[in-house]
This record gives structure tokens, sequence and C-alpha cells, in this order.
């Protein structure tokens, strides 16, 4: 019985044990302490590139309206040249700056003109302007630009005042008014070595208007000077539906030349009459009028053969096909003259900035009056081997070029060191 009661105790015993070591906590394995991740090395920052040094200089001309056309030729010249100097390494002296053109739209309106250069100079600070076209807007713009006392490039506009104020800020790439008709009279005198023509009486034959009457004041000046005749002067209306008659006066005057200043359509109409009335054996030389006109080759075709006509620029020029094609690769048309003196005008600028080191307007202001632009050593495409400009901020080497209607091109005849054809007479 007592060994019964012991057995019994020992199995209690145990059981208790076992009850107590099943509600102790478990011994913790020990484990290694976390490893802290590896640190993955940022990749370098990227510096970004230093932004590129820029120039803004203004560009005026009449971008909408009735001129547009011309507007656009101008704009276009200038900006071919900008983007070849840009293509070119910019300005090095500013650490090959490139230069940006801020446009400015005249509309073929002086009061806007006057607008745009303030908002060019005032609000985009652009410290040169290059323009105008039009004379009526370049005079009051260039006004607006000397108050301002920021230099202005006229690349083309024609009118004598616009450098004869006194101006420190104006600058003239192109001839003046005064101008076309001193070459005018010039090639008639060369015409002795180069046609044989000893040329004394002269016929004046133009339209009415302003650029008619003010062209024929400067052709008797210069008539007077080179000791020839003017023997008849003969002025009609450009909206004349026939100057058969005019053009008969003109004959009846027996003159050795006529100089004549044109629109398209009155061009036209001169043209057929000294057809019609036999008058192709006398010089006929227009000044820059309607002859450059492409529409009037259109419309004459053979008519046309002999015809004369000042031009400020021509394709056929020696040298002027690379700038010919390369403006016509990018606008789809051949350069005129009003995009050949604006793309002039553009290398000028770039010049003046590389000599100036910075676009500051008065620093710019004395660089273009020491311009001294040298052929085979700076861009020149006009006929000319000097630019520069005078006290009065013109430029005295703008010569044109006087062309002539051969076999339907208007090839360039003069100056001799430009010309690619002889001075051919009708009989």
């Amino acid at each position: 019985m007592r060994s019964r009661n012991w057995f019994v105790l020992i199995v209690l015993l145990v059981l208790a044990a076992m009850v107590v070591a099943g509600c102790a906590k478990p011994t913790a394995v020990p484990t290694k302490a976390p490893v802290a991740p590896t640190k993955v090395p940022a990749a370098p920052t990227k510096v970004p590139p230093k932004p590129e040094k820029v120039v803004r200089i203004g560009g005026l001309y009449p971008l909408t309206g009735s001129l547009a056309k011309l507007g656009a030729e101008n704009r276009n010249g200038l900006q071919l040249a900008i983007d070849e100097i840009n293509k070119a390494g910019g300005i090095k002296s500013m650490g090959g700056a490139k230069i940006e053109i801020v446009w400015g739209d005249s509309q073929g309106k002086p009061d806007i003109g006057i607008s745009e250069v303030e908002r060019l100079v005032q609000q985009e600070k652009v410290p040169v302007i290059v323009g105008a076209y039009q004379s009526s807007v370049t005079i009051p713009a260039t006004q607006a630009a000397e108050r301002l006392k920021t230099p202005f490039v006229v690349s083309m506009a024609v009118a004598d005042k616009i450098t004869e104020r006194g101006f420190k800020y104006t600058f003239r790439v192109c001839p003046k008014a005064d101008g076309y008709a001193k070459d005018q009279v010039q090639f008639l005198k060369d015409l002795k070595k180069l046609a044989g023509i000893d040329v004394k009486r002269v016929a004046l034959l133009h339209e009415d208007t302003d650029w008619g009457e003010s062209t024929a004041v400067g052709e008797k000046k210069y008539l007077k000077e080179a000791g020839m005749d003017m023997v008849i002067e003969v002025k009609y209306p450009a909206s004349a539906p026939d100057l058969t008659t005019q053009v008969a006066k003109v004959k009846a005057a027996k003159p050795d030349a006529i100089l004549m200043v044109t629109y398209l359509n009155d061009a036209v109409l001169i043209t057929q009459a000294r057809q019609e009335l036999g008058m192709t054996n006398i010089p006929l030389l227009d000044g820059a009028g309607g002859t450059e006109d492409p529409e009037y080759l259109h419309r004459l075709g053979k008519t046309a053969e002999g015809i004369l006509a000042e031009t400020e620029y021509t394709k056929y020029a020696p040298g002027a096909k690379e700038l010919n094609d390369r403006y016509k690769a990018k606008f789809g048309t051949d350069i005129t003259g009003n995009g050949a003196y604006a793309y002039q005008a553009g290398y000028i600028v770039a010049d003046a900035l590389e000599r100036a080191g910075k676009a500051n307007p008065e620093a710019l202001r004395e660089a273009l009056a020491k311009t001294d632009f040298r052929k085979g050593k700076n861009m020149i495409v006009l006929p000319t081997d000097h630019i520069y400009f005078d006290k009065d901020g013109q430029n005295p080497n703008a010569p044109l070029f006087v062309t002539q209607v051969q076999n339907g091109n208007m090839l360039p005849v003069w100056p001799a060191d430009y010309a690619t054809a002889k001075v051919k007479l009708g009989k």
C-alpha cells in the first residue's frame, strides 16, 4: 500500500515538473547583429552647361502691310548674314556670343517706325538697330534712335536727308538718292571707252512723282558738271496707259543717250514705244526703277533686249553666285538689292561688335565710326573694295551696278571690274 502511494507521488511530481517546464520562456537563440546595408554611392551630379552668351540686335522693316514682300527681302538678307556669323563662332571677343535679332515691324508707317525704335531700345534693350527700307520711315526712326543715343545702321533707304542732319548715331550702307543720278552720268561718261560713244546730248524721261523729280534734279546737276547738254526733259504720270507720244518727243530731240526713272508699268510702255519708233540704237538707262522688277522681262521678252538699268545688286556679278545660291537654298528665291545690302549691314554690325568687345551703344557707335572694310579681309558683296563711313555716317563707296538685257538676262556691264558682259547697242 505504502509502495503504491510512493509511486503515485513520484508520478505527480514528474507531471508537475513537466507543467512547470512547459510554462517557462524558451531560451532565445543568439543571432548575429544586423548588418547595415552597403551604401550605394550616388551618381555624380551632372553640371549643367553654361548658358550660351547672346547679343541681341534690332531689325526694323515693314514686315506686314503692302510692303511686306520688300520687307521680307531685307529681313532675309540680314538673317542670312547673322546665321553665317553665328555658325562661324559668333563674336569671339565676347566669348563666342551668338547674335539674336529682335524684329520690329514698321508696317510701312512712320509713326509706328518711331514707336518700334522706342520699344526695341527701351524694352528689348538692343544696343543697335538695322533698317528700315523706306526713307519716309527711316528719317523719323533714325531721329528717334539719335534721341535715345542708339546706333542705327541704314541698310536701305536713299533720301539724301538721312545722313545730312549732323547725326552721330546714323550710319548708312547704301547710296544716297543723289548717288543714283551720279552713277547714271558716270556711266554715260564711260560709254566712250565701253562702246565708243561720246555722249554730249542727253534726254531725261521720267515719271512725275517725288521719285522721278528728285532723281532728275541730281541728273541735271551731274550732267552740267560732266559738260553734257540736257536737250529735253519729258515728264509723265506713271499711270499713263500709253507713252508713245512722250517717247516720240524724246526721239525728236536727237539725244545721244536717254536717262529715265520709272516704275514697272511705265518702264514696259517706254520699252515698247522704243521698239516701235526704231530707237534701239540709242542707249536708254533706267535709274533702278521698274526695269529691276522680274516682271519686266517676263512681260517684254525680246523687246527688252539692250535696255540698260541701274541696280543695287545682281546675281551675275563676279562672286555673287555663291551668295545667291546660299540665299536661294534658305529662302527659295534669288537675292535682291534689298537683301544684299541688309546682308552687308549684318557683317558690318558684327565687325563693330567684335571690335567693341561689348554690347554697349556708345562703344558700338565709336566702333561703327571706325569701320574699315577691305576686300580680301572682310566680307564685301557690294561692287567696291572699301567700305567705311564719312563724318556724316554715309558710306561714300556704294556704287551701283549697271546691267543690260542680253539674251533675256540682266548682265552687269559696269563698273568694269565687276562686269561679266560688254555693252551692246542695237542697229
